[in-house]
């Protein structure tokens, strides 16, 4: 009776190990695969940040966006979803507004994200009648918020079935959203509205979430509840990862059987039976239920499989179940830190590396030296020659600065961005005999899946500790260089200067400031005369911008026009001019004109048309008074749409001039491609035009062509009689320059409208 009751005991003790094993066993592939999910979403996630940032990034589509361009914005948006593999994308501006196509529920969802999304976070889950969807959100920097791109992923059964795969046993993951009622259930209607679901997933939310038993419709299962958070933080949907009892249970069954047979056994071999029981299922289990333990916080236990019975099997399997698990967080781990496309590590890891070099080199007193690299018109390849050449492109590129810098960090940090990390090695010219290799072989035109491709690149340096002690100011400085070396021309490299950062900041400064100056409206309109050389009179006034800044003064437009095209603030400064230059204009004689300087920019933008049609209906400005004047450097993104605009803007009755003639490449192209209204002699032939022959040939030149095509022209820059005499015997047109006016306000126009009529009268 005592051996039976002991063989009793060790059997009832051998089931309830098995129990727990089972248990603890599913419990770790739960956490794991929630683990596992958290991790595959935020490795995603950054890819599609990546992604997301080239786009952000490109001038061209900041223009897009600033200019409100929408055919231009839904195009980018469509190959970015193509590109990202990702069903929808979308743009949406800070007033609210959505582009991209997608459904309606959805699109009304996004519009709000951006502005309730938690400070410091990129994702959220949301919940509309389509579905619930997972959402990535990128800015759109110019260099403040101008809006924002969003990725939208359904969080559907094609992902659950995905996840599904990662794990090791047959999981079962649903997606649970609240009904009308408050309750929780399932997306996909498989799991109905319970009182112990909604219990168990209130813990989860507070916190205190652990795999335990649930009753599903199915039956009992082991389950797991993780919320996901919406752009407010509060969890809007639940990710429910379940394993049923029953088929938890079922590979212990032979196990189980194995135990009572033992036990049987044990009771007619009585002291040989309950060895083996002790040597050949107590032990083994114990040693797999510490395994089980060991590998719940992350420790890889590797059991020994000592016989090939079902406890060995067992043993075998959780093995390869563990060896599993770790390959995989492995392979997460790998995925985490380095870049899919070229294998070499990433942004994350390439700021880890900084952070921890940086302080071990000013411990030591050495430096630390870090290059900026950025592909030359990588964006015009990727748009002729296709995605996969620019990818293979990237590819050779890696491989490139892998083998010219083999003793270096080299890191892809998105888009066309590489940089590389140079440790002190006593070699003070390193950092320039390095950048110099890498341009030297990059001129060297690279063959990819057949194609030979002629770029280039750009390289900003920085040296620590004098560029910056601390990874950021380093990154920062030395972007500041790659800037000045793509302004010096693209194909060169630049040593970070001080006055880079100053003027970075002024920059900045001057920035805020100009939007400052359109909100507060600072600017205003000076003019200088147009003298109509053939009738004696003044024939028009060109309108010039005048910004009277508060406490900087005035400030010279030759200082805040290039930022205002760079940041796309030209577009709405452009408008402004407009409108106040036909307003003021109306008041003054019906022969004369308003001629106004369009930005290249602001004329490329679609709605510029509409434009000059509400500043002439609001004003009451007759079309044929107002006079456009355009540079050659308008052609310089096509030729067809830029005359097909100029015949729009004629046929409205607006006059065109071409301005700074004669000092580009192809303007007799241009005159032959488009009949402009006026010529005007740019001011560096006229400044010699009385003393050098070979400029008033030049001059005289001109005026024949014009007159051969019928056009009028206009002399800039006069400043004395000798020149006004010669331009008068020449035939020109029309003078503007200082020897009649200098600009004047706004006020003072029919004064010397007045003076000049009585004058010539």
């Amino acid at each position: 009776m005592l051996f039976a009751v002991c063989l009793l005991a060790v059997a009832l003790v051998g089931q309830l190990v098995i129990w727990g094993q089972a248990r603890d066993a599913v419990r770790a592939e739960l956490r794991t695969s929630g683990s596992v999910y958290d991790r595959i979403w935020a490795m995603r996630a950054r890819a599609l940040g990546d992604s997301a940032s080239v786009l952000t990034r490109d001038f061209g589509f900041r223009s897009a966006v600033a200019s409100g361009d929408r055919p231009t914005i839904e195009s980018a948006l469509g190959s970015l979803r193509a590109r990202a593999d990702v069903p929808q994308a979308f743009f949406v501006d800070p007033t609210g507004r959505v582009f991209g196509a997608g459904p309606a529920d959805v699109r009304r969802a996004v519009a709000s994200v951006p502005t309730t999304l938690a400070q410091g976070r990129t994702d959220a889950v949301i919940t509309t009648k389509t579905g619930v969807f997972r959402l990535i959100v990128a800015p759109v920097l110019a260099p403040d918020d101008i809006g924002w791109v969003i990725f939208a992923l359904p969080l559907d059964l094609r992902e659950m079935a995905a996840l599904q795969h990662l794990s090791s046993i047959p999981l079962t993951a649903t997606i649970l959203a609240r009904n009308a009622q408050g309750s929780w259930r399932g997306v996909s209607g498989a799991i109905t509205p319970e009182p112990a679901l909604d219990a168990f997933v209130a813990t989860a939310i507070g916190g205190r979430g652990e795999p335990g038993l649930l009753s599903l419709p199915g039956g009992d299962a082991l389950a797991l509840a993780k919320p996901l958070s919406g752009p407010a933080g509060k969890p809007v949907a639940i990710l429910l990862l379940s394993y049923p009892w029953a088929a938890a249970m079922a590979g212990y069954r032979t196990m189980q059987i194995g135990v009572a047979l033992a036990g049987i056994l044990g009771l007619l071999l009585v002291l040989l039976g309950s060895r083996r029981l002790a040597n050949g299922i107590a032990r083994p289990i114990a040693a797999l239920d510490a395994a089980a333990r060991a590998l719940e916080e992350g420790n890889r236990t590797e059991l020994l499989v000592e016989s090939d019975d079902e406890v060995g099997r067992l043993a075998a399997s959780f093995n390869l179940m563990s060896a599993g698990i770790v390959e995989r967080e492995h392979r997460i781990t790998h995925l985490a830190f380095h870049d899919t496309l070229t294998g070499l590590p990433n942004r994350t890891y390439f700021c880890q590396q900084l952070e921890s070099d940086l302080p071990r080199s000013l411990k030591r007193g050495e430096r630390t030296t870090l290059l900026c690299l950025d592909l030359d018109g990588f964006k015009g390849i990727n748009d002729s020659l296709g995605h996969p050449i620019g990818d293979a492109l990237l590819r050779c590129m890696g491989d490139t600065l892998s083998r010219l810098a083999n003793d270096a960090v080299v890191a892809r940090l998105g888009g066309d961005e590489f940089a590389i990390i140079l440790d002190d090695r006593g070699d003070s010219d390193r950092p320039r005999a390095l950048a110099q290799a890498i341009l030297d072989e990059m001129r060297t035109p690279i063959t990819v899946a057949g194609h030979q491709i002629a770029t280039g690149v750009s390289i900003g340096i920085a040296i620590s500790p004098n560029d910056g002690a601390d990874s950021d100011a380093l990154l920062k400085n030395a972007d500041l260089a790659l800037y000045r070396a793509k302004q010096d021309g693209r194909g060169v490299f630049r040593f970070f200067e001080p006055a880079l950062d100053a003027a970075a900041r002024k920059r900045r400064m001057l920035e805020l400031d100009l939007r400052e100056a359109i909100q507060g409206g600072q600017f205003r309109l000076n003019f200088q005369p147009i003298f109509d050389l053939k009738r004696d009179r003044i024939g028009g006034f060109e309108a010039l911008l005048r910004w009277e800044h508060p406490t900087r003064g005035n400030v010279p437009p030759i200082e805040f026009i290039s930022v205002a095209e760079e940041t796309g603030l030209i577009i709405a400064i452009g408008d402004w001019v407009m409108q106040e230059a036909c307003r003021q204009a109306t008041a003054w004689p019906d022969h004369v004109r308003i001629a106004v300087n369009v930005s290249p920019l602001q004329f490329r933008n679609s709605g510029f048309p509409n434009v000059i049609f509400q500043a002439l209906s609001h004003s009451g400005l007759a079309p044929n008074r107002l006079e456009i004047e355009i540079t050659e450097s308008v052609f310089l993104d096509g030729e067809t749409t830029v005359v097909t605009l100029l015949h729009k803007l004629r046929a409205m009755g607006i006059r065109i001039a071409l301005d700074d003639f004669g000092t580009g490449y192809s303007s007799l192209s241009y005159l032959r491609s488009f009949p402009f209204d006026k010529i005007k002699i740019d001011k560096s032939f006229v400044n010699a035009v009385a003393e050098d022959k070979s400029a008033a040939a030049i001059v005289r030149a001109i005026v024949d062509l014009a007159t051969a095509l019928h056009m009028e022209t206009t002399a800039e820059g006069v400043e004395d009689r000798d020149q006004l005499s010669e331009l008068r015997g020449q035939g020109c047109s029309s003078i503007q320059g200082y020897l009649f006016s200098r600009p004047i306000e706004g006020e003072l126009v029919e004064a010397m409208i007045g003076s000049a009529m009585s004058a010539a009268a």
